[in-house]
């Protein structure tokens, strides 16, 4: 391991190194703290020793500036002192040192000290690669979360966006043999205006067959209900996107002054193809007074399709989910109450741990909720869970009511 040395006396020094690298270290020599403070800037060191007492910059100076350098890693410092004051050691060791030795030097407590030095700075490195892979594997799981999110969303969208265009192409098709018989119709009619008016009976009276034939009636009777579907149909698609758009927030930055009761509405909307499942009903109770909230509105979207979500998977079929909101002093409250098993107080102190969940193995992450508490936390907000098992749970969240522009 390579260390940093900072003796003002070269004889002391000469000695320090002798035996640091009798002890099998890497010793870089400084000859005060100015040398020592560039070189550590340089290229920074693990563990370095450095005397208290130096010209110019001295080591309690040199302890301070590496504490405050924003060096990757951990540095283990050991002051070499003569003072044995208590007063004086203490202000050393608050100035960021770790550890000290009375100088002379004793050779076997040089080697115990800087070896323990060694050990805890591996034992930080090993925290910090243990740290930096688990930070991985949270991000990796926060991602599947949202992919998987993202995945019942678009198997949701799918299903109400090709309702409706399924019959808008089965309209079309209709609409297209129609138009086609009666293009033959009006063909007839062309070629009558064209025709010998002796033989202007005979082909009037093809032509009624051919009405007869194709139920032209019937045609004329059916066009406009054919176009209205249609229309509805298109405008089911529509509203679907708007939706979409509403809840992702495509169209706005990133802070933004949000219609909370809106939001809910499309989030529920957005959510149907769940609801329609289980056929569960949803009892709206907004406060239509409720002024709009600063804040990120793809984030508070997030929320609320999590704790929707979690409402539709835990309540039963033909249950009710009621949402309220309201104001209460400078706070907006909103809350999400289903009828299902409720949580066990066992679990309830839990529920927003990351990685926390009682579902099956593989078919929850338990981040959901984690990710709640998070985006609720850095608005400055609450977010609180009151349940009950077997009476169902509700979820409360307060978020400030001011401007986004703060």
């Amino acid at each position: 391991m390579r260390l940093l040395l900072a003796e003002d006396s070269g004889l002391m020094r000469r000695v320090l190194v002798g035996l640091l690298e009798e002890f099998h270290y890497e010793v870089v020599e400084a000859e005060d703290g100015e040398q020592a403070w560039k070189q550590f800037q340089e290229q920074p060191f693990p563990l370095v020793l450095t005397d208290w007492m130096m010209p110019g910059m001295d080591g309690v100076e040199l302890v301070k500036k590496i504490r405050a350098h924003c060096a990757q890693g951990y540095t283990y410092i050991i002051l070499l002192t003569s003072k044995t004051e208590k007063e004086a050691l203490v202000e050393a060791m608050e100035a960021g040192a770790d550890d000290f030795l009375i100088k002379p030097c004793d050779s076997q407590e040089l080697r115990v000290r800087v070896r323990e030095g060694e050990r805890i700075i591996k034992l930080e490195q090993t925290l910090a690669e243990q740290n930096h892979q688990l930070r991985e594997t949270q991000a990796a799981l926060v991602q599947s979360e949202k992919m998987a999110s993202l995945g019942q969303l678009a198997a949701g969208m799918a299903h109400e966006i090709n309702n409706p265009i399924s019959y808008v192409a089965n309209n079309l098709a209709v609409l297209r043999r129609e138009a086609t018989s009666l293009s033959g119709i009006l063909a007839k009619y062309r070629a009558i205006r064209q025709a010998d008016p002796e033989s202007v009976p005979d082909m009037l009276e093809e032509v009624a067959e051919i009405e007869q034939e194709e139920d032209v009636e019937w045609i004329l009777e059916s066009l406009p209900r054919l176009f209205d579907s249609s229309l509805d149909g298109i405008g089911r698609v529509r509203e679907i996107v708007k939706n979409l758009r509403d809840f992702a927030r495509l169209d706005e930055a990133e802070l933004d002054n949000l219609d909370l009761n809106a939001a809910l509405r499309s989030t529920v909307d957005v959510l149907s193809l769940e609801l329609e499942t289980k056929q569960i009903a949803v009892d709206f109770q907004l406060d239509s007074t409720l002024p709009r909230v600063g804040c990120q509105p793809a984030k508070i979207h997030q929320v609320f399709h999590n704790l929707l979500r979690n409402a539709i998977q835990a309540s039963e079929p033909k249950g009710t989910i009621t949402i309220r909101t309201c104001a209460e002093q400078d706070h907006a409250v909103i809350e999400i109450a289903d009828q299902g098993c409720g949580i066990s107080d066992l679990h309830l102190p839990r529920v927003f741990e990351p990685f926390f969940t009682t579902q099956p193995v593989g078919q929850g992450k338990g981040l959901g909720l984690a990710i709640c508490h998070g985006i609720i936390r850095d608005h400055d907000g609450t977010i609180e869970v009151y349940s009950q098992s077997k009476c169902g749970a509700t979820f409360r969240v307060r978020l400030p009511l001011r401007p986004a522009k703060e």
